[in-house]
């Protein structure tokens, strides 16, 4: 096979390899892993390549087997779209070597009521699949001959890999101006769907920006609103999280509550700067609520309803750490108050759950509300621990003294009372020193166990959450 068509790609991916991150690329010459981190990556010829499936009935990974017998596990975030090219792969050889090869030594069928579904299929019923034992490479089979042309025909429409700039803030504004242009057809009817202008600032339609991306907010035309994030930000793990993440919590019995349902979309919308490639897009419901900073401001003057409030994170977080979930970044623009006073976190960029568990963090979260301590290998369940260890703090401060509220907080949206140098130095802290003067029993537990966690590792065993409920 000539060198240009082996170095032809027809689809790329982020993925990762046994807890190893990399990309996943399908060209001429097979199926390659390339590690983010250098290092022996994993490569397949088209050749080889004997069967894929999806396996694993929650965490769903691509399974490809070879000609002699390896299984090698992927997790993906569009599984059925490799499986669905590589099964093309898959059938074009077979096609091409049982012509080649003697009767005798054809394929064995597969009949037995028991035996698994054709390697590379999955019903309805029952998604995962296990490849039957490939039989033993065929002397003299032409099993490949003519394959890159083959392949290039019938995958040609897969879109190519984009390694170049991402959209900015004002790409996806253009986008928006004409949303129902430039959706992705994969993404199903979005006839209805109308952008929706920032009420403050109604000659844009951005809602909030992030690390990652921007919150745009559409109507779908039946009375519905939900909030789409489009991605500002290349990161080769960003689709693989969120695949994940949505399998995860999809696969819950009884997700908790304070979490937003969100469906992510690998190719979403498109911007008139990179034309014909779709870039990720997450639509989420939209959540008409207020952040717990606007809360705070709104409310500073009704204690019970600041004391409450601040046990509804408490027990909030309770439930996503009994879920084996961790938000990552709790913080004041994160943590939003709906109209009924329901707790619900949103921005899941930096979120653990059980599959991720061996991982580095992606991100570190917001200063002023993580342990100082905190690093990329501080990453599990328990990482939520310190921030609503703080965030519980001022809460219950506040409901005693609201005055602390302009003092500390002076209209900063990026933080409540407390922020990283106390945290480094808080013996020279003016707000520790003000809080440890509260005649309150229950606040000064909720010092003295800041206090202790401070010299404590981030993921400190020795504390939990239900110590702080009031």
């Amino acid at each position: 096979m000539a060198q240009n068509e082996r170095s032809t790609i027809f689809k790329g991916t982020s993925a990762s390899l046994e807890g190893q991150k990399g990309s996943l690329i399908l060209s001429a010459g097979g199926v390659s892993f390339i590690p983010d981190e250098g290092g022996r990556g994993v490569q397949i010829p088209l050749e080889r390549i004997y069967a894929a499936s999806i396996e694993g009935r929650i965490l769903k990974k691509l399974c490809i087997v070879d000609s002699s017998g390896k299984r090698t596990l992927f997790s993906v975030p569009d599984l059925d779209q490799w499986k669905n090219v590589l099964e093309m792969a898959v059938h074009i050889y077979d096609a091409l070597s049982t012509k080649a090869q003697p009767a005798a030594q054809k394929k064995p069928q597969v009949a037995t009521p028991s035996a698994p579904p054709a390697a590379g299929t999955a019903t309805a019923s029952n998604p995962v699949t296990s490849p039957v034992a490939p039989p033993p490479p065929v002397t003299g089979s032409t099993r490949g001959s003519g394959i890159a042309q083959t392949v290039t025909k019938i995958i040609q429409k897969v879109p190519p890999v984009y390694n170049g700039q991402w959209p900015s803030g004002q790409d996806y504004e253009q986008s928006f101006q004409t949303l129902k242009l430039n959706l992705s057809p994969s993404i199903g009817k979005t006839d209805g769907w109308e952008a929706v202008r920032n009420p403050k600032n109604p000659s844009w339609y951005v809602h909030a920006s992030g690390n990652y991306g921007s919150i745009y907010k559409i109507s779908t035309g039946d009375g519905k609103f939900f909030a789409l994030k489009c991605f500002t930000k290349k990161s080769l793990s960003i689709n693989q999280r969120y695949s994940s993440i949505s399998s995860y919590l999809n696969s819950l019995p009884n997700g908790p509550e304070c979490l937003t349902h969100f469906v992510y979309y690998p190719e979403g919308i498109k911007t008139r700067k990179v034309n014909g490639v779709y870039f990720p897009m997450l639509k989420m419901e939209w959540i008409d609520g207020t952040t717990l900073n606007q809360f705070i401001s709104a409310h500073i003057n009704e204690p019970r309803l600041l004391k409450t409030t601040g046990n509804r994170i408490v027990e909030a977080a309770i439930a996503l750490q009994a879920a084996g979930i961790a938000h990552g970044d709790l913080s004041g623009d994160n943590i939003i108050i709906d109209g009924r006073g329901k707790i619900r976190f949103v921005d899941y960029d930096g979120m653990f759950i059980p599959v991720f568990r061996g991982e580095k963090a992606t991100e570190l979260g917001h200063a002023d509300f993580q342990h100082p301590k905190r690093n990329s290998q501080t990453y599990s369940e328990k990482l939520d621990a310190f921030s609503v260890l703080v965030i519980q703090l001022a809460m219950q401060a506040l409901a005693v003294k609201p005055e602390l509220w302009k003092k500390f907080n002076a209209d900063d949206p990026d933080c409540l009372i407390l922020r990283k140098p106390d945290y480094l130095k808080p013996s020279e802290s003016a707000v520790v020193t003000e809080l440890r003067k509260t005649r309150s029993r229950n606040l000064k537990k909720i010092i003295d166990l800041l206090l202790d966690y401070l010299s404590k590792d981030p993921l400190w065993d020795g504390f939990s959450l239900d110590q702080i409920i009031i």
